[in-house]
């Protein structure tokens, strides 16, 4: 039963990629559009967690962005490479995320922009994947690496909808 969904922060959520020098709590970042709302419905019926690879920013720094972007409440949990020291696709960091959410990997869904870094990762584990198409880092190469795919994220609570009713169904 799914229980909780993971995200990537940069050039996901956000528009810009956040493995930067500079601390993201120091950065000026952009919502995509329908991401507050999406993660306002979602947070209603599931835990969610954050995964990002950050260059200097520990939990503390990404969770101040978070607050000025207005979507910091929704997370429930935050985990950056900075503080596992780990990066995607590491099993190591989807598997902290995991444990952070207090749920099992057949009970998550991970969203992200990267095919090999976040659908890879994921699935290394055994989460369930859909990649997010509206990046400038996705390439038609990767249309078969995920198992579900998103445009916008006005899209996702149709993909979360299919998943569990296919639950539902025992399937």
């Amino acid at each position: 039963m799914l229980k909780a969904i993971i995200f990537d922060l940069g050039d996901t959520l956000i528009y810009e990629r956040v493995d930067d020098v500079r601390k993201l709590d120091e950065m000026t970042l952009h919502l995509r559009p329908h991401v507050h709302d999406m993660l306002e419905s979602l947070s209603r019926r599931f835990r969610i967690g954050l995964i990002t690879d950050t260059e200097t920013s520990h939990e503390a720094s990404v969770r101040v962005a978070l607050r000025k972007l207005e979507i910091e409440a929704f997370f429930s949990a935050v985990v950056t490479s900075t503080d596992i020291g780990a990066r995607k696709p590491d099993s190591e960091i989807f598997i902290e995320a995991l444990h952070r959410l207090s749920v099992s990997p057949d009970e998550a869904i991970m969203v992200g922009n990267d095919a090999e870094r976040d659908i890879i990762g994921a699935k290394k584990v055994g989460i369930v994947s859909i990649l997010y198409r509206a990046s400038k880092y996705y390439n038609e190469q990767d249309e078969d690496r995920a198992d579900y795919y998103i445009d916008s994220f006005d899209e996702i609570q149709d993909i979360i909808s299919a998943i569990t009713q296919r639950e539902g169904q025992g399937h």
